[in-house]
C-alpha cells in the first residue's frame, strides 16, 4: 500500500521551480504583460517594462528546469527586479519634484472660488 501511495505522489510531483501549472503560469504571464505593458504606455516608466520582463521570464521555468538554466534566470530575476526598483525610485523623485514645482508656480487666471479653498 505504502508503495502505491509513494508511486502515486512522485507521478503526480508538480516541478519544484513552477509554483503554478502551465496553462495557470501562461495567463499569470499574459495579465502581467497587458497590465505592465499599459503602465509603460501610459507612464513611460522604465520599471513598468523591467517587471514586465522579470514576470515573464519566470516562464523558462516550465520549458527547462536544468540547474544553469535557473542560476541564469535567477541572476536575470535579480538583475532586473534591482533595476525596477531602481527606476521606480528616480520615476518617484521625478514625480515629487514636477509636484513640488507645480505647487511653487503662480496661478495665473484663476476664479476666486478655486482660489479660496486651495490648501
Amino acid at each position: 500500500m505504502f508503495t502505491i501511495l509513494s508511486n502515486d505522489a512522485i507521478t503526480t510531483m508538480q516541478n519544484v521551480y513552477t509554483p503554478f501549472p502551465m496553462g495557470m503560469h501562461l495567463v499569470f504571464c499574459v495579465i502581467a504583460t497587458v497590465v505592465y505593458g499599459l503602465q509603460f504606455l501610459n507612464k513611460k516608466s522604465l520599471h513598468y517594462l523591467l517587471l514586465l520582463f522579470a514576470c515573464d521570464a519566470t516562464f523558462v521555468t516550465q520549458i527547462n528546469t536544468s540547474k544553469p538554466v535557473i542560476t541564469g534566470l535567477f541572476v536575470a530575476e535579480v538583475l532586473l527586479l534591482a533595476g525596477a526598483a531602481v527606476f521606480s525610485f528616480k520615476y518617484s523623485k521625478k514625480l515629487k519634484a514636477a509636484e513640488a514645482e507645480k505647487k511653487k508656480a503662480p496661478k495665473e487666471n484663476g476664479d476666486a472660488v478655486d482660489n479660496a479653498f486651495e490648501d
